[in-house]
């Protein structure tokens, strides 16, 4: 297992998490809290590739690579399920490509992280609840106005929650940083059509190590 391979594999699973998160809470209104918080952090881990950087501990995207592992196989879970996260997954990933085409959007979305990264420095009891609030402000006020947008199905009870809507958010940000990640790594999205062997290679090598 090459160490680009094995990062790219990360990243990917981060994705997959973000997707699988955000699906969950959309359909039950509850999801898996540390690993929502593992990725929140990572939003504002900036001006770095370095995934031991990004995602200090593998073992916090350990349900992303369960996911990714089984949207993969097709297993263990039913196909409209897998379907979905990889919609959003996909979609994701498109949000993504559409960041890279609009530099105003970018400088605005690092400006507004860099603020949020401050806050949190100089407040550093800030609640899990209070991030995904100034996270999920940031995906609206930036991400928001790109021309794509991940589009949600799920129960209207959960979504129209308080708070719901702003976890969800900030969890999709978490996402499409990861997918700035893995491009940069040399992510494609037919990857995950014609090297999905190899990428179960991976998720399995690296499921040792976790």
């Amino acid at each position: 297992m090459s160490q680009l391979n094995r990062d790219k594999t990360l990243a990917l699973a981060a994705i997959f998490q973000a997707a699988g998160l955000a699906a969950e809470l959309a359909k039950t209104g509850k999801s898996h809290p540390e690993a929502e918080a593992f990725l929140r952090r990572s939003s504002l881990v900036l001006d770095t590739d370095d995934i031991n950087k990004i995602y200090p501990d593998a073992r916090g995207l350990e349900q992303g690579l369960m996911w990714l592992e089984g949207c993969l196989m097709e297993q263990g879970r039913s196909l409209a399920q897998a379907g979905e996260i990889v919609r959003l997954g996909l979609g994701i990933v498109q949000v993504e490509k559409h960041l890279v085409r609009s530099p105003d959007v970018q400088n605005n979305l690092r400006q507004r992280l860099e603020t949020v990264a401050r806050q949190q420095q100089f407040n550093p009891d800030m609640s899990d609840s209070e991030l995904a609030q100034a996270l999920g402000s940031v995906y609206v006020d930036t991400l928001g106005s790109l021309q794509f947008r991940v589009q949600l199905r799920g129960n209207a009870q959960h979504l129209q929650a308080a708070g719901m809507a702003e976890r969800i958010r900030a969890i999709l940000l978490a996402g499409v940083r990861a997918a700035w990640l893995w491009r940069r790594l040399g992510g494609r999205r037919w990857h995950l059509i014609f090297t999905r062997s190899q990428i179960l290679t991976e998720i399995r090598e690296i499921a040792k190590t976790v």
